[in-house]
């Protein structure tokens, strides 16, 4: 990612986070981002024409499993929080965070359902606070649950990033959860998403309501210190001044703070707007149709870190960064690692189909295709046999013989191992 995305006190939070671990700058950034988004509630806000956007971010961390230390990104930035959280004790309540498990809408709404008395005086064990930061370690899971008949997991994540009411559409429905604010942060592998997402979750706006990040460990650090408690007190103040900021009086308000483009942040906003806005092909368009609010978004979120409610073009500047690194991740993983999991796909049914040659030399192609339908389409058993007989040297020669019936035609071929 370009420099100017770690803008104001994101540069310091990466670089204490990362100074003695193997943790990625651009997961550790993401966590704070969305630490921070889901603490500061519904309360500051952007028009958007006649939307309104909160700070509400998605973010989806790609990399490997045990490698790519996405994990271990949480670490720092969950104890600052937790020591922000405890100087604001008394100005708002515990941030309620769920690690995991992402299987039903349902679910997702009663965790933050409206407060309801009965007529004895007790209530329903809801709740007036709608944050919620949803930490899912295995989003893989959650894409099967969504991809299940009858799962409303994928409408509902649709509604809280929209900031609408969840209410179970059924008869009798006993409870509704009234503006959510939800945050999530999910953790998957390139392999996974790749074999998880289908066009349905591209283009249902499920996957692209998130930004999604490629995340690599960028060192070895055989023995990681922790870091010191002085120098996470002191981040945790800065952060809690911009949360007290950011919230006003009380966290449980919506649209109490207006935040707004400076003149010149409106004309740089407007000289960047057809570059960032420009339509691209294929699945990496369908991801990425949500560049311009995320720009805002995340442009309004760096100003309030910065203690304003006036957006200025640096705060621009690093909302295009991470735009262009979720582009560059996308095209990355769409493209790149696609093209190389489909190579290692007709590698492993060229050596199967090779060794099948070997062991019946002469058979015909019907014959290879009747042994491998059921693994292989037929796709894949005509790119493995070209791979075969177009390597270098060749490693499958063939041979056109006379149709066996005597007739016209397309000669029968048959195959050898070189």
């Amino acid at each position: 990612m370009d420099a100017a995305g770690y803008h104001g006190i994101l540069s310091d939070i990466v670089t204490i986070a990362t100074a003695s671990s193997e943790a990625s700058k651009i997961a550790v950034a993401a966590n704070f981002l969305g630490s921070f988004s889901a603490l500061i509630g519904r309360g500051a806000y952007q028009y958007i024409g006649d939307g309104i956007c909160h700070a509400r971010p998605f973010f989806l961390l790609v990399g490997r499993t045990g490698k790519s230390r996405k994990g271990t990104s949480e670490y720092t930035v969950r104890r600052i929080f937790d020591a922000a959280e405890a100087l604001l004790e008394g100005h708002l309540p515990p941030l309620k965070r769920h690690e995991g498990g992402l299987s039903t809408g349902e679910g997702l709404g009663w965790s933050i359902r409206d407060k309801v008395e009965d007529d004895d005086g007790g209530d329903n064990g809801g709740t007036t606070d709608k944050r919620l930061y949803v930490v899912e370690a295995e989003f893989a899971s959650a894409m099967a649950a969504a991809s299940r008949d009858k799962c409303t997991l994928s409408p509902t994540i649709r509604m809280v990033w929209d900031g609408k009411t969840i209410a179970p559409l059924v008869k009798n429905a006993a409870w509704a959860a009234t503006d959510p604010h939800v945050v999530i942060n999910g953790h998957i592998t390139a392999a996974e998403l790749l074999a998880k997402m289908t066009d349905v979750d591209a283009l249902s706006g499920f996957l692209n309501r998130f930004v999604i990040l490629h995340v690599v460990r960028p060192k070895l650090v055989p023995l990681p210190r922790r870091t010191e408690k002085e120098t996470i007190e002191n981040m945790a103040k800065q952060v809690a001044e911009a949360v007290r900021f950011a919230i006003g009086d009380d966290v449980t308000a919506g649209n109490t703070l207006a935040v707004t483009l400076s003149p010149d942040a409106v004309k740089f906003w407007c000289g960047h707007y057809p570059a960032l806005t420009a339509e691209e092909d294929g699945i990496a368009g369908a991801l990425l149709v949500r560049t311009e609010i995320y720009c805002r978004m995340l442009a309004m979120i760096f100003a309030l870190l910065d203690g304003t409610a006036l957006i200025e073009p640096p705060h621009i500047d690093a909302a295009l960064a991470w735009v262009n690194y979720w582009r560059d991740s996308v095209r990355y993983i769409f493209c790149t690692l696609a093209a190389k999991a489909e190579a290692e796909r007709l590698q492993g049914a060229a050596a199967d189909i090779l060794e099948f040659i070997g062991l019946h030399p002469g058979c015909s192609r019907t014959d290879i295709t009747n042994a491998f339908k059921n693994r292989n389409s037929s796709q894949e058993i005509a790119g493995a046999l070209n791979h075969l007989m177009n390597s270098a040297p060749p490693m499958v020669k063939f041979k056109k013989v006379p149709r066996p019936d005597g007739k016209a035609g397309s000669r029968k071929i048959l195959y050898w191992v070189t």
